[in-house]
């Protein structure tokens, strides 16, 4: 199926894409563009190449094996895009100077987050993403370590909406078991926030050969994996804190969970009402 505009590949996917066969100078350059893929719009390709220490040539060869006729044109798609990073940054700068009070810290730290997080969240690639999977015959959800806790979260609450929404890496059984239920009519969507089990991408590229779309949620650290699925949402997660913070997972997740409700319409109350009238038949909730 041809691709529409909207779903041409992005600056960032471009260089996950690439980022494998990368030169080293090249891929420093790239680490520093995915994480603050906005800021490219006010580097020259100067700044650029002198905060990856490489050379303008370097960077001229980057952005042509990107695809892209010149640093300018790069600079001028970094424009249209939605930076994370400064919220973020300028957080942990506060923190650093700021009360030590741990409710203040943490408060500063999860506002920071979700700011950022939804700062860069396109509308446009969260409602095709809720129109796919509004249409999809399945729909699975898979996830590692803490992101099987998020993972679950998303499946519960897009399970209220619509039927045949489960777990692909259920307790119990293999990978394989799990992805071979899967096909082109379905959507997987995957969390992967840091820190990844060794063989996430080979995961990743096994479920992507079922043929099924996949949206993955992943924090901006990561790697070559948005290259092999049809969507991507990144979620920052670090903090200056000793634990990870997923408060913008969540918050996304929910978010695709009510646009997929919307754009089910009539079909997700009426999956609702079923589900309620099955709970006051069992009598199974408080209140």
């Amino acid at each position: 199926m041809p691709k529409s505009e909207a779903d041409r590949p992005s600056l960032t996917r471009r260089i996950h894409e690439a980022y494998r066969a990368l030169p080293a100078g090249e891929r420093r350059a790239a680490d520093i563009v995915l994480a603050m893929p906005g800021e490219l719009a006010v580097w020259s390709a100067s700044e650029l190449a002198d905060r990856a220490a490489v050379s303008n040539a370097t960077i001229s060869r980057f952005v042509r094996r990107l695809g892209y006729r010149s640093f300018e044109e790069a600079r001028r798609e970094a424009r249209t895009m939605r930076a994370a990073g400064s919220p973020l940054y300028l957080a942990e700068r506060a923190g650093a100077d700021g009360p030590s009070d741990a409710l203040t810290e943490t408060l500063a730290t999860e506002t920071a987050l979700l700011q950022a997080t939804l700062a860069q969240l396109d509308g446009d690639m969260l409602d095709r993403i809720a129109m796919r999977l509004a249409r999809a015959r399945r729909v699975r959800f898979a996830g590692f370590r803490n992101s099987h806790v998020a993972a679950d979260f998303g499946r519960r609450a897009l399970a209220q909406m619509r039927p045949d929404v489960e777990m692909l890496n259920a307790p119990g059984q293999t990978l394989a078991e799990g992805i071979a239920g899967v096909s082109a009519e379905d959507a997987v969507i995957i969390v992967g926030l840091r820190r990844r089990p060794a063989g996430f991408g080979r995961f990743v590229r096994a479920v992507a050969a079922t043929g099924a779309d996949i949206v993955l949620l992943a924090d901006p650290g990561i790697r070559e994996a948005p290259a092999e699925v049809r969507w991507t949402l990144v979620c920052p997660v670090e903090t200056q804190q000793t634990l990870d913070s997923y408060v913008g997972a969540i918050a996304v997740l929910r978010l695709v969970a009510l646009a997929t409700m919307g754009r089910l319409g009539p079909a997700a109350r009426d999956h609702l009402e079923r589900i309620e009238s099955i709970h006051d038949a069992l009598d199974e909730l408080d209140g």
